[in-house]
């Protein structure tokens, strides 16, 4: 393969080890169990399913293609060009900041929609919480807490068991709302 064939690999498969691999991989399985429940589904979980099948799929993306990177990298760039790289701090605080807020409002906002899911489908937003609070820990670990999600424990980084911690809470709670008894859609 050619220097740019190189560059074309590495751009598209960011994180080549197995271990990465299985996390990607989990993160499909667990779109997939997602889709699934979604086709037993009444209209309210359905929606749930199908945008939470959405969201692996995205993160699973995001996973190999490392987007977060590349956003890091233009920010930068934009912050030098624009003269304000001086104040990176503050809007890398404000960035955090802001995930936060957002985190907490779709937080809250799972809560009263999924009042009168059942219990898969609130214990399947717990998963997704985990995974929002994994991001959010990984947004910051770009600035400056990097330490924390890379310690191994037990062959793993320690990021990656919290992040299948929520793809795992999913995907099973997505196989218990298909075993659950069937009732009549809404």
């Amino acid at each position: 393969m050619d220097a740019w064939g190189h560059r074309i690999s590495a751009l598209l498969f960011h994180d080549r080890t197995p271990l990465a691999w299985i996390v990607v991989a989990a993160y499909f399985i667990g779109a997939a169990t997602a889709f699934w429940a979604s086709s037993s589904a009444r209209r309210q979980d359905r929606r749930f399913w199908i945008a939470t099948a959405l969201t692996l799929i995205f993160l699973g993306l995001n996973k190999e293609l490392d987007l977060q990177t590349f956003l890091t990298t233009e920010g930068r760039s934009l912050a030098q060009q624009g003269g304000w790289y001086e104040q990176r701090r503050l809007i890398q605080g404000l960035f955090l900041l802001g995930l936060a807020v957002i985190g907490f409002l779709v937080s809250a906002a799972l809560v009263t929609w999924l009042r009168k899911s059942p219990r898969s489908v609130k214990t399947a937003a717990v998963g997704l919480v985990i995974l929002f609070v994994f991001i959010l820990m990984r947004a910051g670990s770009f600035h400056h807490i990097d330490n924390w999600v890379t310690i191994n424990v037990a062959g793993l980084r320690s990021g990656w068991w919290l992040e299948l911690t929520g793809i795992v809470t999913i995907a099973l709670s997505a196989l218990a709302y298909r075993r659950r008894p069937k009732r009549h859609s809404r």
